[in-house]
């Protein structure tokens, strides 16, 4: 996958070898941007792999390492995520074909919108609509011992912005029946 950069933000992420593990043949295949902002190093020993260590929030991370992409296509892998098989190279055929700018698929259990951290994109489009958080986002939301940065009090989160930043380009997305698993934990709020 000649094509393809993966961009790599980690922050704790809650099973690391586990992720390396079940993505092994897209990382092994693709260069990879990894943007460690905490126990990520281990991926930057992978094979073609460009290892920034900075403590920045996720978006920023990200920003990061779109600055580092010179190919066609960007996949957006978050650590915490096992990608189904298959998803990659039927993303990379409808990109190839021009049939879209984007392509999106959700988890298993669903969680109620696409999902950004497991999209591939025209990697031309995303730099230039990448723009998250929209404004300064300054509230944290405590969910038992987890703190999270929230830019909800924009109306959004950061999959609900881009989808919204891509359509209101009147770029295509494509939506793949494939699910992708988290390996967060889901919050209780018991």
């Amino acid at each position: 996958m000649h094509d393809l950069t993966i961009v790599i933000p980690v922050k704790d992420p809650p099973d690391l070898q586990r992720f390396v593990r079940e993505n092994l043949e897209v990382l092994s295949a693709s260069k990879k941007v990894v943007i460690d902002s905490g126990r990520g190093e281990q991926l930057g020993r992978l094979p073609n792999a460009l290892l920034f260590q900075r403590q920045v929030p996720m978006w920023e991370a990200r920003r990061i390492g779109y600055e580092e992409v010179r190919t066609p296509f960007t996949l957006n892998l978050d650590a915490d995520t096992i990608l189904p098989n298959g998803y990659v190279l039927d993303s990379l055929n409808a990109l190839r074909k021009n049939s879209c700018d984007a392509v999106a698929i959700d988890y298993d259990p669903p969680q109620g919108h696409y999902a950004f951290g497991t999209s591939i994109w025209r990697t031309e489009l995303l730099k230039k609509l990448y723009d998250y958080p929209p404004k300064a986002v300054e509230k944290l939301i405590k969910v038992g011992e987890r703190e999270w940065v929230t830019a909800f009090q924009n109306g959004f989160c950061e999959c609900m912005y881009m989808w919204a930043r891509l359509i209101r380009s009147r770029a295509k997305l494509e939506t793949l029946g494939y699910k992708a698993t988290h390996l967060k934990k889901p919050c209780s709020f018991r």
